[in-house]
C-alpha cells in the first residue's frame, strides 16, 4: 500500500490514506483530496440547506504520497 498525505495550508489540519498503485493509477490528484476530504455536514433543519465550510479549509493543500506504506 502507498500512504497519502493531505495537509491543509489554511488550519494545518492532517489526513492520511492508504491507497493501492492500481488506485493511484486509476485517479488524479483532485479525485483523491476530495476523497480524503469530504466533511460529513448535515443539513440545517427542514431545509436541506448544508452550511459549512470545510471546502473552504482544503483549497490549498500540500499532498505528500509515500511507498511501503503498511
Amino acid at each position: 500500500m502507498i500512504e497519502v498525505t493531505v495537509k491543509s495550508k489554511k488550519t494545518g489540519e492532517v489526513k492520511r490514506c492508504s491507497y493501492s498503485a492500481r488506485e493511484l493509477l486509476q485517479r488524479d490528484e483532485e479525485d483523491i483530496v476530495c476523497e480524503m476530504t469530504q466533511c460529513d455536514c448535515q443539513p440545517v433543519g427542514e431545509t436541506y440547506v448544508v452550511e459549512c465550510n470545510c471546502c473552504e479549509e482544503w483549497e490549498e493543500y500540500d499532498l505528500e504520497i509515500k511507498e511501503g506504506a503498511e
